[in-house]
């Protein structure tokens, strides 16, 4: 599976994987080296990567100084190191600053193509049903969100590829299937009988595909694009629950309740409406094309890892 740096060239790609002791990170490593292309695998600790990571960098968004040696080795940088936590002054430097930093490096040298993982939670409350790219206008309601469209809106600006990833769940999941448990437990109910539908992704897909692109390197005219990653497939919210009840520990509601009446209850059961939203709204995107552009088979229906 090896590339060159452009047509002609006898050097093969060089590709840097930023953050990648992290959850989607490590899938993407795990990907680049079980289809044998060399990646330099970047974390702020080194020593915490994985064996298959031969080669290893450090470096820290946080710190402009680190990203040189890094930027300086690579024609493809994958940037999967967002802060997802709430803390708002973390948000801002790592998601928003820490990102300038990466593209500040880039663009003092010789502009490797950089391509940025995000989320579809830039895009807010739903609903939304079978949007493509191009569809809806981002709506960010968390200092969270808000620092990852800042992060899109400077990749775009310099000429980067931004991959929105639709709900990821696989081994060392911490948010998206232990927020739903969390939601449906202390609703006591589904939402609208768990009919919403949501657009998923394992991480291992999501590694894979991202993997793929970093591979591809950069096209004439790919600049400032934005891609969604998911499934094609949507799934309910009564579906994945029932897939991960049990391994996640919690009971299925055996009632249910209509999106306006779980927004009136909420407040007392510990939950916000972003909440009632994420569990009682259709959230589920058009995914074609970031399947189309890498060639890979279209996994079957399910939850495979």
């Amino acid at each position: 599976m090896d590339r060159r740096r452009d047509e002609g060239s006898s050097q093969p790609l060089r590709i840097a994987l930023i953050g990648a002791t992290g959850f989607v990170g490590g899938a993407v490593l795990a990907a680049l080296t079980a289809s044998g292309v060399p990646c330099t695998a970047v974390a702020r600790r080194p020593d915490e990567l994985p064996p298959a990571a031969t080669r290893r960098a450090a470096a820290d968004l946080t710190e402009p100084s680190s990203l040189d040696a890094v930027v300086a080795a690579a024609d493809v940088i994958v940037h999967a190191a967002s802060y997802t936590g709430s803390d708002p002054q973390t948000c801002d430097a790592v998601n928003r600053a820490g990102t300038g930093n990466l593209l500040a490096a880039a663009a003092r040298q010789h502009r490797p193509h950089v391509i940025y993982v995000s989320t579809i939670g830039v895009y807010g409350p739903g609903p939304h049903r079978g949007v493509d790219e191009d569809a809806v206008v981002p709506n960010p309601v968390s200092v969270l969100s808000e620092s990852r469209l800042a992060a899109e809106l400077a990749v775009r600006d310099y000429g980067g590829t931004v991959v929105r990833a639709a709900f990821v769940y696989g081994p060392g999941d911490r948010w998206f299937v232990p927020g739903i448990a969390q939601i449906l437990t202390r609703l006591g109910a589904w939402v609208e009988d768990g009919r919403p539908l949501l657009s998923v992704i394992s991480v291992g897909d999501l590694g894979r595909l991202i993997a793929a692109l970093a591979v591809r390197g950069t096209r004439p005219g790919s600049g400032g694009d934005v891609l969604h990653a998911a499934h094609p497939d949507p799934v309910s919210v009564r579906a994945l629950a029932s897939a991960f009840a049990r391994d996640a520990g919690f009971d299925l509601p055996r009632t249910s309740l209509g999106y306006d009446e779980a927004v009136a209850v909420a407040p007392e059961r510990g939950l916000t409406e972003r909440h009632i939203d994420l569990a009682g709204h259709d959230h589920y995107y058009d995914a074609a094309r970031i399947w189309r552009e890498t060639g890979l088979r279209v996994p079957p229906p399910g939850f495979g890892p």
